[in-house]
């Protein structure tokens, strides 16, 4: 699961290695250029997931048994997920400047489902 960081700016920041006020100003135009591109994309997709780990919250309640049944089909499904975004966006864009923001955009895609069919689940 995501860092306890709840703003993605700082997540971002951590996991770059740039100052928050710089990230801030890539986030700030998500068209200026390739980069913001493919940070504004991860940022998504960070969101995503923090929105992911918030129903898995929910639907398990007090249920540590389900909060944990919910974790390991997640971290199941992650590593499926992870792996057909790039199988697709690697046939879409070769090895080219879109590719991590291409696989970004699917994760968070993907994630969103995720968090739908998990909100719906009840624990047992």
């Amino acid at each position: 699961m995501l860092a306890s960081a709840s703003d993605p700016i700082d997540e971002i920041a951590n996991r770059s290695g740039l100052p928050a006020s710089e990230v801030s100003a890539i986030l700030s135009n998500c068209e200026a250029n390739q980069t913001s591109m493919n940070f504004c994309a991860w940022r998504d997709q960070l969101v995503a997931e923090q929105k992911l780990e918030h129903v898995v919250e929910a639907t398990a309640g007090s249920s540590t048994a389900c909060k944990t049944a919910l974790q390991k089909k997640i971290a199941a499904w992650k590593k499926r997920r992870d792996a057909n975004c790039s199988k697709s966006a690697s046939r879409e864009w070769g090895n080219g400047s879109m590719l991590p923001t291409a696989v970004a955009m699917c994760k968070t895609a993907a994630t969103d489902r995720m968090r739908k069919a998990i909100g719906t689940e009840k624990c047992r």
